[in-house]
């Protein structure tokens, strides 16, 4: 059973014990929004992006998301009740209860916040490329919702392939994302990643990366890409709200991309000298906005 606190529509309650109704419509539907965000210092990286996305999120389902300084207060609470000021804070938003399919029906939304200690950095990641593809021109694009099922088959494909997270493109067959992650390119030492045209989640780290790489003088472009401009790539990384992961090799099946292959980088990407700076880089961005230094 889950330990700690969470803070679930005003107060906190043992993390094991909070629910929601079973008409909410995040569990009919998947109809939520939710953000996971990083804190160090007791003070969450950019919440006012990860708002900003969750407030979008919630327009395009007709609902009025709660005040900023509601949720401030409620990721505040449950970080001191968890006594935690480095974690992996988790804010989800639902669209309320219902008994018809129909967004115009539903009660109040449910708002409930969870704290989990920040974990060690993951290993280097292997991905394998996934036959579910992302539609670039689904209306919630540029959401982080909760109706995840397509990144889910995607990642248990890849692990079923030995690999640890998937690699999705869109129906166009350009590289759009990892399953929970943006992904990056080193080329001709430019830093490459899929314009939010191909489809990818407008990442708040993918943001952030791309504002340091530039502070450091490193070339960056946004663009449209396959399968085989990625495998002449000198080196790649994953962005979440959790950090970066650098990407050791990306396998595609022959059922899926016929005549692809793989690209191995175990030998030069962990130390390359760009993914290096861009990492530090990175490191002291958040720490010093979460130290109100910046």
């Amino acid at each position: 059973m889950s330990t700690g606190q969470a803070w679930l529509d005003g107060r906190l309650v043992p993390r094991g014990e909070a629910a929601i109704s079973i008409d909410d419509f995040a569990v009919r539907y998947g109809a939520a929004c939710f953000e996971t965000m990083v804190a160090q210092s007791g003070r969450v990286f950019r919440l006012s992006r990860h708002l900003d996305r969750l407030e979008h999120g919630l327009g395009l389902m007709g609902v009025t998301p709660p005040a900023r300084d509601l949720l401030q207060a409620a990721v505040d609470a449950t970080m001191r009740a968890n006594e935690l000021t480095e974690a992996a804070v988790r804010l989800t938003v639902t669209t309320g209860s219902g008994h018809a399919p129909d967004l115009a029906t539903v009660g109040a939304p449910s708002t409930f916040v969870t704290a989990d200690p920040l974990g060690a950095p993951p290993p280097p990641a292997r991905l394998a490329v996934s036959s579910v593809c992302v539609d670039a021109e689904r209306p919630w694009r540029a959401a982080k919702v909760a109706q995840f099922l397509p990144y889910l088959l995607a990642r248990q494909e890849a692990r079923l392939a030995g690999a640890d997270d998937a690699l999705l493109l869109n129906h166009r067959g350009e590289v759009v994302e990892a399953a929970t992650a943006n992904i990056f390119l080193l080329m001709d030492q430019a830093l490459v990643t899929p314009s939010l045209g191909c489809g990818p989640l407008p990442g708040v780290t993918r943001e952030a990366v791309l504002e340091v790489a530039r502070a450091e003088g490193i070339p960056v472009a946004e663009g449209e890409f396959g399968l085989e401009a990625l495998m002449g790539a000198s080196a790649a990384f994953l962005t979440s709200s959790l950090g970066l992961r650098v990407v050791t090799a990306v396998t595609a099946s022959a059922e899926v991309a016929p005549g692809t292959g793989a690209v191995d980088w175990a030998a030069s990407a962990p130390d390359h000298p760009v993914m290096r700076r861009v990492e530090r880089a990175y490191a002291d961005l958040v720490r010093s906005e979460c130290l109100g230094t910046a």
